[in-house]
């Protein structure tokens, strides 16, 4: 099955929109956020904090009024005042100084048992005083019923000046109301204690929900009396017209009770208004991101692309394309190891035209059994990828290539030493590492006394191609092992691998090919190596191969001892 292809150009744009998009719209939104949710905290906050602080204000100044109603109905002066029924300038004066001591300014009045005025601060009697009915009901009523208590009424206030409050207490004198002292508190003077907090309402109301004074008369029906969606009720409210976040707090016993509303309607305006800015602007965005994206990525990649056209033409067999790369990065780098592993390749061609024909062909297998272009094309394929992923790895690839390639045309020594051939082997080895990844595995365990020994070149290569070209059949891993050591006269050198094996009949075929001295079959590995050695060093020496079906293989190859071989292993991969 083909794998998808997919352009490094794509995967770069599609990056870049992403890592520039998705931060953006995570910080926005979650500004977004954070702001309205802080924004409604400070709201609710600042509303409950009203709300304390005016119930603290209104509780503290009642209190205040009915202590001094209390401590007044049993003042000495007063009660003597009452028995003579005469004025007391001095009582006058001590209620007008304690009124105007006070943060909220009242009314002040003593009555008789007859509720005749006699001591008054303001000409205007209250209904509640006017006319001997007056004591059947109303604060009065209340006051002769309970004598011992300061009272606390609501009035319903005609206009702003009326009383809108009444704090009372009986005047009694062995044992009988002679008489009734008020302060009463005009609405106007309430709803300037509340304070100018435009953004908060505050309603004051009785405890059956009658408003005492009010901020905002929408929220007031038509009896007097608070909104019934409110009542008694805290944290946000729907009305008919908005949504209300309120606290409500009962003071003095629970016959005042103190609304504080701030509107929160408008915050689904906001957040409907907001939310299409911000769908706006991240459509602007995400727009003006893809044309960067495409513009960036198409200038950044233009060498890739190149890269990838001279490898395609190389796999036509085209040899003549040239890389002209000047960015001084990785893919300079990738690109001058290219044009000299195509020199390479053309030089070597070159160079087997110019040998004898008996030259020629001799040379012709070595190269098809020690380099199989194939191996070359995958390596290639692999860096074509790997350039996109990992440059840093594409360039080591490429230049250990490059190596090979260098070692595997040079025809200046068919002798070398075991060192320089192990060399050469590792790089082969970590392409093909490369290449297959974990399921590939592999050891080399050799002496440090042989490694000046002379071998033929290219002697281990083709046993690890053949190694890894049928070990993996049927297997998910791999692992090929390569010893040398002195026994006697001879080095032997031992690759063995725990790949699936040869089947005893295969075995037994290519133990013949070995025995003969020509080869017609596919098995071009093996018989070259043992071929070479033995016209090389002579018919006892050789390959030796043993196998089990699905037990690995074990190749032996027994050359004479011999010390001094040349030591060119510069640019190998350690």
């Amino acid at each position: 099955m083909t794998k998808s292809f997919r352009r490094y150009r794509d995967g770069i744009r599609k990056t870049f929109i992403i890592y520039a998009l998705i931060p953006v719209i995570i910080i926005t939104l979650t500004s977004y956020i954070l702001s309205f949710s802080s924004l409604y905290n400070t709201i609710v906050s600042q509303n409950d904090k009203d709300n304390v602080q005016i119930a603290e204000t209104i509780g503290s100044l009642v209190e205040s009024y009915q202590n001094q109603a209390n401590r007044l109905s049993k003042d000495e002066r007063m009660l003597a005042y009452l028995k003579l029924k005469h004025s007391s300038s001095t009582l006058y004066e001590s209620l007008y100084n304690f009124v105007n001591d006070m943060e909220l300014k009242g009314n002040f009045f003593v009555f008789d048992d007859k509720l005749k005025p006699l001591i008054q601060s303001s000409n205007y009697i209250p209904e509640y005083a006017q006319g001997e009915h007056s004591i059947m009901w109303g604060p009065i009523r209340r006051m002769q019923d309970m004598p011992d208590k300061v009272i606390l009424a609501r009035q319903p206030a005609l206009h702003a000046d009326s009383p809108s409050l009444t704090v009372g207490k009986a005047i009694v004198i062995e044992g009988q109301v002679a008489g009734f002292i008020t302060f009463d508190f005009s609405k106007r003077d309430l709803v300037k204690l509340l304070g100018t907090n435009f953004s908060t309402s505050v309603v004051i109301t009785d405890h059956f929900g009658y408003v005492i004074a009010c901020t905002n008369e929408l929220l007031i029906n038509e009896l007097g009396k608070i909104d019934v969606n409110f009542r008694d009720r805290s944290g946000v409210v729907k009305s008919n017209h908005d949504r209300q976040y309120v606290t409500t707090t009962e003071i003095l016993d629970g016959e005042i009770h103190i609304y504080t509303l701030t509107s929160v309607g408008y915050f689904k305006s906001m957040l409907i208004l907001t939310g299409l800015l911000l769908s706006l602007l991240f459509g602007m965005l995400a727009f003006t991101t893809y044309v960067s994206a495409r513009k960036i990525a198409a200038s950044k990649t233009k060498v890739i692309d190149d890269i990838v056209r001279a490898i395609e033409n190389v796999q036509t067999g085209n040899l003549e394309t040239r890389l002209r790369v000047n960015t001084n990065d990785e893919f300079q780098v990738f690109a001058e190891a290219y044009n000299q592993m195509l020199s390479d390749i053309k030089n070597l061609i070159e160079a087997n035209k110019e040998k004898a024909r008996q030259n020629v062909l001799s040379e012709i297998k070595q190269l098809e059994s020690q380099f199989n272009p194939h191996f070359l094309f995958n390596t290639l394929e692999t860096i074509r990828y790997t350039v996109k992923l990992d440059p840093s790895s594409a360039n080591k690839m490429i230049v250990v290539l490059s190596s090979l390639l260098r070692y595997s045309i040079d025809n200046a020594n068919m002798e070398v030493s075991l060192a320089e051939d192990v060399v050469y082997t590792k790089n082969y080895l970590f392409i093909q590492k490369y290449r297959f990844g974990n399921k590939f595995d592999y050891r080399i365990h050799v002496d440090e006394a042989v490694l000046d020994c002379t071998v033929p070149k290219l002697i281990l290569q083709p046993i690890i191609e053949n190694a890894i070209k049928h070990g993996f059949a049927n297997r998910q891993s791999l692992t090929v092992q390569i010893k040398a050591d002195i026994f006697g006269e001879n080095l032997v050198v031992v690759i063995d691998d725990d790949g699936e094996g040869m089947e005893p009949i295969v075995l037994q075929n290519i133990r013949q090919i070995l025995e003969r001295n020509h080869n017609d079959s596919p098995h071009v590995g093996l018989y070259n190596v043992h071929r070479r050695v033995q016209l090389i060093y002579g018919e006892e020496y050789g390959v030796d191969l043993s196998s089990e079906h699905h037990g690995g293989t074990v190749v032996k190859i027994t050359l004479p001892l011999s010390r001094g071989g040349s030591e060119r292993a510069e640019g190998g991969h350690r």
